[in-house]
């Protein structure tokens, strides 16, 4: 009989790491962690807290998961080091890798374009397409051609007469855009936060005041998914808001939507840390500046408008465990406002309500019914989101099989169970 802890090896997929990545995060070997895995060891004291800010649960549940060792059922093949021991026609069994063509790009400075060369106007429509896969949750899509739209960006930033440099930069700052959220989407916070500096790097080059407060938000949504960084992304968020608020944007409506989105971001991050007052003035301010905007918009692909201002106040009720006030605000939420593309933001409201309704009530019923919904809307968004896959286990611990019919189902297709 093989002994695991199950529900440790669970919280670590739900966020996308493999054991060779949470190690690196912890300062120790992959070995280390197979054993804690494993229940052949048991982490000292220094490591459980460090362990805690990694998966992003407290110190008490930490001792929960270490405590709840079982005997590990093997289906077919030896499941060997628990990095492949999912089902392969599962539809989340390449999200490990789901980055892996990014994250080589960002690693191979030598490597020219597997295609021809695209002019302008070809490189512009696929970076739109790539931002547009995002939007509407076809996140595997949009990873598998990103690594060459960003080859081909950075080959026509070298044009030797200089004619269109401004342009390249500026969309080789939109693909590196792109490459963020993807990052941030399943948890990979370094990758997000590198893809975000070099997104704010081109967009500088190019002179473009919006893409570089884009990034700034991009940088600070990778520093939240890395243990200990939340002060960075918060000192990131609110100097950028300083910085365009003293530059009057409202002129612009890029630059208006960039600070609405990272107005937002604001809300949610006060929300998290109980500063309810705080998190309200934001959400005020974002309410002005969509009410100036005039409109449901899309501009830089922020999805800035009325309907994502109450959106995020759903968002902010859930990280502030209002549940009953967030179960209220969804209750009202009309998505249909939204432009028909945004199609991965729709199926976020009912993650947030799942988890409102989880922190809410005994019954999970409810919770689950959410997760489907959003399954329903954008399967992707739920097999890939880290926050998604969290509720997903956090249900699992609880579950009861007559009363939630839909959950195991669910969390097998979303790689949780194996």
């Amino acid at each position: 009989m093989t002994l695991k802890r199950h529900r440790f090896c669970q919280r670590r997929k739900a966020l996308g790491y493999s054991q060779e990545r949470l190690a690196d995060i912890l300062g120790v070997e992959r070995s280390t962690v197979v054993r804690w895995e494993n229940a052949e060891t048991d982490p000292h004291p220094w490591h459980r807290t460090r362990i805690a800010f990694a998966l992003g649960v407290t110190l008490e549940q930490v001792d929960d998961m270490l405590a709840d060792v079982s005997v590990a059922k093997r289906r077919g093949q030896a499941m060997g080091d628990g990095t492949q021991d999912h089902d392969a026609n599962s539809a989340s069994a390449a999200r490990p890798e789901l980055l892996s063509g990014v994250r080589s790009f960002l690693t191979d400075y030598l490597t020219p374009p597997a295609q021809p060369a695209q002019s302008l106007a070809q490189l512009r429509r696929s970076v739109r397409r790539i931002h547009d896969l995002y939007q509407r949750a076809s996140y595997s899509s949009a990873a598998r051609l990103l690594p060459d739209v960003l080859r081909q960006a950075t080959e026509l930033t070298n044009d030797p007469s200089g004619h269109q440099t401004r342009d390249a930069f500026r969309l080789l700052a939109a693909g590196y855009l792109a490459a963020a959220k993807l990052a941030a989407k399943v948890g990979d916070g370094e990758t997000a936060l590198l893809s975000a500096d070099r997104a704010a790097i081109a967009a500088r080059i190019s002179d473009d005041q919006a893409l570089v407060a884009i990034a700034a938000y991009q940088a600070a949504c990778g520093l939240l998914r890395m243990p200990g960084r939340a002060g960075e992304a918060e000192e990131i968020t609110r100097s950028s808001i300083d910085h365009l608020a003293a530059g009057n944007p409202t002129a612009d409506p890029d630059l208006l939507s960039a600070q609405g989105a990272l107005l937002l971001l604001a809300a949610v991050m006060s929300a998290g840390q109980d500063d309810t007052r705080e998190s309200a003035q934001y959400l005020s301010r974002a309410e002005r500046l969509a009410a100036d905007l005039g409109a449901e918009r899309n501009r830089l692909w922020t999805a800035f408008g009325p309907t994502n201002v109450a959106i995020h106040s759903v968002s902010a009720a859930v990280r502030s465990r209002k549940a009953e006030h967030a179960l209220e605000l969804g209750s009202r939420l009309d998505t249909s406002r939204l432009p028909p593309i945004i199609v991965g933001r729709r199926a976020q409201v009912h993650i947030d309500l799942a988890a409102a309704a989880f922190m809410s009530s005994a019954d999970r019923s409810t919770a689950v019914l959410h997760l489907l919904e959003a399954e329903r809307v954008a399967a992707e968004q739920v097999h890939a989101n880290v926050q998604a896959r969290a509720i997903l286990l956090d249900l699992m611990t609880k579950e009861r099989r007559a009363a939630t019919p839909g959950l195991r189902p669910l969390a097998q297709r979303a790689g949780l169970l194996m």
